[in-house]
C-alpha cells in the first residue's frame, strides 16, 4: 500500500508540475497593425497602449495562461474524486476498498490531467481571441491599419503515382500453341 500511495503522489505532483508550465503574464496583442498614415509614432504608442489598457477591461484582466492553469487544475481534481468514488466502490465490491480507492484516484488523476490539458487549451485561447478582438477594434476605430491574420499555410502532399502500363493486344497471329521461335 505504501508504494502505490508513493506513485499516486508523485503522478499527482507531476501532473500539477505540468500543468503550471502555461505563462501567467497578461494577454498580449496577437494581431499585427501599422500607424494610420499621417500620424506619428509616439502617437501610435499612445493609441496601443489604451487599447491594449481598454482589451485588458474587456477580459476582466483574465490571463490567457493562468485561465488555462485553472482549468486544468480543475479537471485533475473532478477526475481524481470521480476516479476515487469509481475506484472505492469497485473496491468495495471486490472487498478492498482502500486500494479500489487508490487505484481509482490515480487512473481518474491521469484522465483528468489528458481531459484538462484540451480544456486549458480551449479556455486559454478564448480569453485570447476576446482580447485579440477588443484591441483590433480599439485600433481601427482609432483609424490604424490592423493587418488580417493569413489563413493557415496548407501543406501540400505529392504523391507519385506508378508509371502506367500500357498491354497491348496479342497480335492475331498468335494461336493457342504460339511459341515464339528463339533464335541463337
Amino acid at each position: 500500500m505504501l508504494k502505490l500511495s508513493t506513485s499516486l503522489v508523485a503522478a499527482g505532483a507531476l501532473s500539477l508540475a505540468l500543468a503550471g508550465c502555461a505563462s501567467t503574464g497578461p494577454a498580449v496583442p496577437n494581431v499585427a497593425v501599422m500607424p494610420a498614415k499621417g500620424k506619428s509614432y509616439e502617437a501610435f504608442q499612445r493609441d496601443d497602449a489604451y487599447c491594449q489598457a481598454n482589451a485588458q477591461r474587456a477580459v476582466g484582466y483574465q490571463s490567457p495562461g493562468a485561465t488555462g492553469n485553472d482549468e486544468a487544475v480543475r479537471s485533475a481534481a473532478i477526475g481524481t474524486g470521480l476516479g476515487a468514488l469509481a475506484g472505492a466502490a469497485i473496491g468495495s465490491a471486490s472487498g478492498n476498498l482502500g486500494r479500489g480507492a487508490a487505484i481509482g484516484a490515480g487512473t481518474g488523476l491521469l484522465a483528468g490531467a489528458l481531459v484538462g490539458s484540451g480544456n486549458a487549451r480551449e479556455a486559454g485561447g478564448a480569453v485570447q481571441g476576446r482580447y485579440d478582438l477588443a484591441y483590433a477594434q480599439c485600433m481601427r476605430a482609432r483609424g490604424h491599419d490592423v493587418i488580417a491574420e493569413a489563413p493557415p499555410r496548407r501543406e501540400v502532399v505529392y504523391v507519385e503515382r506508378p508509371a502506367p502500363v500500357y498491354v497491348y493486344p496479342r497480335p492475331y497471329h498468335w494461336g493457342p500453341g504460339y511459341r515464339r521461335p528463339y533464335y541463337w
